[in-house]
């Protein structure tokens, strides 16, 4: 084992972490992206995040943010440290590795995992790590069953280790792939599959000298989640997916113990303390609740409970640091400690709708997965969002403005739909309407709310669509948008996937998920469909304030029709698969968002910004590394606001171009 190094300098960003690395044109940025993974550095000063955005740094003991790496293309999904402290590798989801000097802040290697030519999740790097001596670095990855390693300060090619006839698997992308290295760094641990069909994996290891196979470990109940070799090398543990933990021994390659007294759904990892103690983390998604024990005595050293919120992700280090991502807050044990430290974070999911507040001084966001609306004071960037839940099992959550900031999630129980609508900032006690469907049978797939006219819509999934007027519970109109029939729905079956209406609440537009279906346009008032704008694929709509003029977004151009003359009348050429789209408050120019293409050979997403009357494509905002979700203007035009999967908001300034 190499010596580690004192305490690494990291130089720190300055300002707010709001302002830390903004695009062009950006002017702030709320949230800092999902956690994919995280790493403590050999010293227990610092904690590396890798999210969608890029890596953030914290210093441990405060959990506050001190720089922000890699946002040239961000989509992170591995993080190592060298033993020694000196560098740090990241993986994204296109198949790069970076190589990192920690003490300079600057990337020194770039590697592209060999194979990659169209970057995607399923090409993505799930697990990295460093070889004791710091002299290789190993990297595997999704729909790839080779290890590669390399000299991680030159990115020199080392050697690949694969069985042939084990490298064939159906698509997993989020598994973890776990490498390891042995304490000597002779001995290199990884997964394969049992077969060559879906199935439970096998841990195969390899003489990392001269490439041979010298194990190859079976008795895995399921897939594979962590590997860690114990200090002295004698043994190797190996967490499953399904609550198992074996131990085998390194000399003999016979099983020493298993360790089965665990939750029997829970995702185990392990890790020896650098005292050699065996510690497992039992994660328990479906209680939403993480365990560290300490695995010989089956003593519980630490627990965390997620009560209202998901888990992001939890690591236990060697240098025995309990760190979990909750929804909300960091929590954070050091060796010693009996309680944790906790802090909040705003590494939250995405958000699926965004809308500024009429006075146009707060920015809101609905995060679908957490039944929450988030709202951030524009002004002062330092304080911290506003959080409130409106379901605890949403489908959808939307943010639409009328005098206040409304909130609009649904959640389904048999055959009636709960709407939630909360009106106001914080207000928790709003009582939520239960809606009873008429067909038992159907299951609501999308929900939108018309504050101005106090209307409710639902779509499920037999194309069915309910207006509800809020203030009597009755329903107002039945539409019937025609669906192919299928015998299930899921998402990958036919349904109503959204609705939108207009700012008037007059009209309805239902979008189905199927591209080979048409999108609707209904007449609120008459209850009848208006047949001339049936146009297919329509991925996403937008009306515009005066409610004259509908976007639709299509497989690669924005199409604008007319509702009074019931015509198109402007097409826009557009890059691939746009999917949100905006109308300023003038109407004079419209917002469109992409979905992120990986046939484009661009690490960021654009974000256009168009002429109506003309057509022209006034400019091009290049900032979020993948899918655009929703945008908005604020109430004068000057500000626009872009939503994306990578679980930020960024503000947009256009001041200039408004003239």
């Amino acid at each position: 084992m190499s010596e580690k190094t004192g305490s690494t300098p990291i130089v720190a960003d300055k300002g707010h972490p709001m302002s830390w690395v903004l695009p062009d044109g950006a002017i702030s940025r709320f949230g800092h992206g999902p956690v994919m993974a995280m790493a403590v550095s050999p010293d227990g000063t610092y904690l590396a995040a890798a999210t969608k955005i890029g890596l953030w740094w914290y210093e441990l003991a405060t959990m506050q943010p001190v720089a922000l790496w890699e946002t040239e293309r961000g989509m992170l999904g591995a993080i190592a440290i060298s033993p020694d402290g000196r560098l740090a590798a990241t993986g994204n989801w296109d198949g790069v590795i970076k190589v990192w000097d920690i003490q300079r802040s600057t990337c020194i290697t770039k590697i592209v995992r060999p194979g990659v030519k169209n970057p995607h999740p399923g090409t993505a790097i799930r697990s990295l790590a460093f070889s004791p001596d710091n002299q290789h670095l190993a990297a595997t990855g999704s729909r790839c069953e080779i290890v590669y390693t390399w000299d991680p300060r030159t990115g020199t090619p080392l050697a690949t280790f694969h069985d042939p006839q084990r490298e064939t698997r159906s698509f997993y992308p989020t598994l973890t792939r776990p490498v390891a290295f042995s304490p000597d760094s002779r001995l290199l641990a990884c997964t394969a599959p049992a077969g060559t069909t879906d199935g439970p994996d096998v841990v195969l290891v390899w003489d990392v000298v001269t490439g041979e196979r010298i194990a190859c470990l079976t008795e895995q109940p399921s897939f594979v989640h962590s590997l860690c070799f114990s200090p002295c090398g004698q043994t190797l543990a190996i967490g499953s997916d399904k609550g198992t933990v074996q131990v085998w021994n390194v000399k003999t390659w016979e099983q020493q113990r298993v360790y089965q007294n665990y939750d029997g759904t829970a995702r185990m990892s392990v890790c020896y303390s650098q005292e050699g103690v065996l510690h497992t983390l039992e994660n328990a998604l479906e209680k939403n609740t993480v365990v560290v024990w300490d695995a010989e005595r089956h003593e519980k050293r630490y627990t965390y409970v997620e009560k209202e919120w998901e888990i992001e992700e939890a690591l236990f280090s060697s240098s025995s640091h309990f760190v979990v991502a909750g929804g909300k807050e960091w929590a954070v044990w050091s060796p010693g400690d009996t309680k944790p430290r906790k802090l909040p974070h705003l590494h939250v999911s995405f958000p699926n709708s965004v809308a500024f507040s009429q006075d146009g001084k707060k920015v809101a966001a609905g995060f679908v997965w957490y039944g929450s609306t988030l709202l951030w004071d524009i002004a002062n960037p330092m304080q911290p969002p506003t959080f409130f839940k409106i379901s605890d099992d949403p489908q959808a959550v939307s943010v639409s403005t009328s005098e206040k900031i409304h909130s609009t999630a649904f959640a389904y129980d048999e055959n009636s739909v709960k709407i939630t609508v909360k009106i106001g900032e914080t207000d928790e006690n709003t009582t939520p309407m239960t809606l009873t469907l008429p067909d038992p049978e159907a299951v609501v797939t999308a929900a939108a709310h018309a504050p101005l006219r106090n209307l409710i819509a639902c779509g499920d999934s037999k194309g069915h669509l309910y207006v509800w007027d809020m203030r009597s519970g009755d329903v107002r109109c039945v539409l019937t948008h025609s669906l192919p029939l299928e015998e299930n729905w899921d998402d990958d079956h036919n349904h109503i996937s959204h609705l939108i209406f207009s700012q008037d609440g007059k009209h309805l537009v239902s979008v189905p998920s199927s591209s080979g279906t048409m999108a609707n346009l209904w007449d609120i008032d008459t209850g009848k469909e208006i047949p001339g704008f049936r146009d297919k694929p329509v991925d996403a709509v937008a009306f515009s304030p005066c409610g004259h003029n509908i976007a639709c977004c299509m497989v690669d151009k924005i199409r604008l029709w007319d509702v009074n003359s019931c015509r198109t009348f402007l097409t826009l050429p557009h890059d691939s698969y746009p999917n949100a789209l905006a109308f300023s408050p003038c109407g004079k120019y419209l917002a469109s968002g992409l979905w992120w293409n990986r046939s484009v050979e661009t690490e960021k997403v654009p974000v256009r910004l168009w002429e109506v009357a003309t057509g022209e494509n006034v400019t091009t905002f290049w900032g979020h590394p993948t899918d655009v979700q929703d945008l908005a203007f604020s109430p004068d035009g000057t500000l626009l606001a872009s939503g994306s999967f990578d679980g930020t908001i960024l503000l947009w300034d256009l001041k200039s171009l408004m003239g």
